[in-house]
């Protein structure tokens, strides 16, 4: 038993070695964002009559769809904390450990590292036991530093239990997304596939806590996203979910352990389906190949963003039905009134939903484009550039991908809330129009986001962190904007702060043309760079 763990420290200091800038950045980032909202709240929600205006906002039903529904009352600034962040940081600690976790098992059995590790005298669960450290040395720094950041922040009702009891908790949701990219790095025979595999567990379990919180919030128990929901900080300070987490991340890394030592190297429990013997008309050039190899990723976030569409799209009804519940307003209004102004309500959440959907339709973008340094890295494109094929070429030919996957990711889950949308109201049913408008104003953001990742991937692509940098930053503007009370100036750092809140407001055909150019610009320069640069 002994020998199976041979060299798992050996091998542990190397993965931190490797990682070290990117985990820097992952750690510092998160942890800054989570002490620098804890300070904040005091100021935002600090009296009796701004809890008590967020605590309506909280209990709408749009806010449970994007925040989750929890347990006790809101009374102090704690509460309100609690309410705020917890599913927003629990989203930020799955990407990072799926990211690692993916980087770590499968990305390094593409890359051949795994191999010659395993041709030297290593235990058989070394590497794997190495990647589950690295995971768990990274939880436990950003526990550490969530806990601290929490206890000393002076919020009103804060105390150091519950401080402990979110960043332990927060930590557990990353251990066990970290565990389940893991075992989907077995399942998958290549990294693009197990970062698929991830997201797509990730997706159903978020779809499965949004729909359950709207509807029936106690059955949010049989969804393990949402089990962080039930901690009740601050108040009943419930550990039971804690500890159903940490039984969890022990169960799926056993089952993803005992499934890579059943299995070669190379190799994944679903294989990649054979190919053709002979390449068909469409593989003669690196822009078919390319959309080709990627076309089941795209397919997977496009039916993925149409599901959660129709899924936000499926609570419009509860969501306009807001102001009906009032009977005082009711009767001030009138039906007339009321009807309009619940139209408005869904209008605006559809704004705020737009935002949403294309920092979610960046991410398949951003990967895309992110893989000519990837393919690159790996050799795959020595063979191209020994053809007469220019640099230009191949960049094009991932450009295209990533806009065509972005794009159709967006438009999938516009659809997706039109059809259900309209399905779940009985009157005030919205045009497909509204939504093209939505997607016409909300489609250069997403633009510019691939921009940036040509930039970087042209220039400097080992600093293509900042890509996520920035996405996770605009995701956070556009998430937690409106209820930080951020500035102005704090949202309009990204192009996510630019959007006008369609369909609130009409398509400002000046900003659409603005940013079409800065992404034009932006890809400009990074062809520039690409096809300078020394490639290696």
């Amino acid at each position: 038993m002994k020998n199976n763990f041979q060299k798992t420290w050996f091998l542990t200091k190397f993965h931190l070695r490797k990682d070290w800038l990117a985990l820097t950045i992952w750690i510092i980032s998160l942890a800054a964002l989570m002490g620098a909202v804890a300070l904040k709240f005091e100021a935002i929600y600090g009296t009796k009559a701004q809890i008590a205006t967020i605590k309506s906002t909280l209990n709408t039903p749009a806010m449970q769809a994007l925040l989750g529904t929890f347990k006790g009352s809101i009374k102090t600034t704690s509460d309100v904390f609690a309410n705020e962040m917890l599913l927003f940081m629990a989203i930020a600690m799955a990407a990072m450990n799926i990211y690692f976790a993916v980087r770590g098992s499968r990305g390094e059995e593409d890359d051949g590292l795994t191999e010659l590790i395993a041709s030297h005298a290593v235990g058989k669960m070394a590497d794997f036991s190495s990647v589950v450290l690295e995971l768990l040395t990274a939880n436990i720094i950003l526990t550490v530093l969530y806990g601290f950041g929490i206890q000393f922040s002076t919020m009103p009702g804060v105390d150091g239990q519950g401080s402990w009891l979110i960043a332990i908790a927060l930590g557990m949701v990353g251990m066990l997304f970290g565990s389940i990219a893991l075992l989907m790095s077995q399942l998958a025979d290549n990294s693009r596939g197990a970062t698929a595999y991830s997201y797509g567990v990730f997706g159903i379990m978020y779809i499965a806590r949004m729909y359950t919180d709207i509807r029936h919030p106690s059955q949010t128990w049989w969804v393990p996203l949402g089990w962080i929901e039930k901690i009740s900080a601050f108040q009943s300070n419930d550990w039971w979910p804690v500890t159903c987490l940490l039984a969890l991340v022990f169960v799926v890394l056993l089952v993803a352990l005992q499934v890579n030592q059943n299995r070669d190297i190379g190799s994944g429990v679903i294989p990649t389906r054979p190919g053709r013997k002979q390449a068909t008309w469409a593989l003669r050039g690196p822009s078919s190949l390319v959309f080709i190899l990627q076309k089941n990723s795209i397919l997977i976030w496009t039916f993925g963003l149409f599901v959660l569409g129709a899924t936000y799209g499926s609570i419009f009804n509860s969501v306009g039905d807001i102001l009906k519940t009032n009977p005082t307003i009711q009767q001030v209004l009138g039906p007339d009134a009321i009807k309009e102004a619940n139209h408005q309500v869904i209008l605006n959440f559809i704004s705020v939903l737009s935002s949403v959907m294309v920092a979610i339709a960046s991410i398949p973008a951003i990967q895309n484009i992110n893989r000519v340094m990837g393919d690159n890295n790996k050799g795959y494109l020595e063979t191209v550039y020994a053809k007469s094929i220019s640099r230009i070429h191949i960049l094009s030919s991932y450009l295209v991908t990533s806009i065509i996957s972005g794009l159709l990711a967006l438009f999938a889950s516009f659809l997706g809330m039109y059809v259900a949308g309209n399905a779940s109201m009985h009157s005030g049913k919205i045009a497909i129009e509204t939504y093209v408008h939505v997607f016409t104003a909300s489609a250069p953001i997403l633009l510019i986001t691939i921009g940036i990742a040509v930039l970087i991937n042209g220039i400097c692509p080992k600093l293509s962190v900042l890509t996520w940098i920035y996405l996770a930053y605009g995701f956070f503007a556009v998430y937690m904007g409106g209820l930080m009370k951020l500035p102005s100036w704090a949202k309009k750092v990204t192009a996510f702060g630019w959007l006008n809140k369609v369909p609130m407001h009409s398509v400002n055909q000046s900003y659409v043309i603005t940013m079409l150019l800065i992404a034009v610009v932006l890809i400009i320069i990074g062809y520039i760079g690409y096809s300078q640069r020394d490639l290696d």
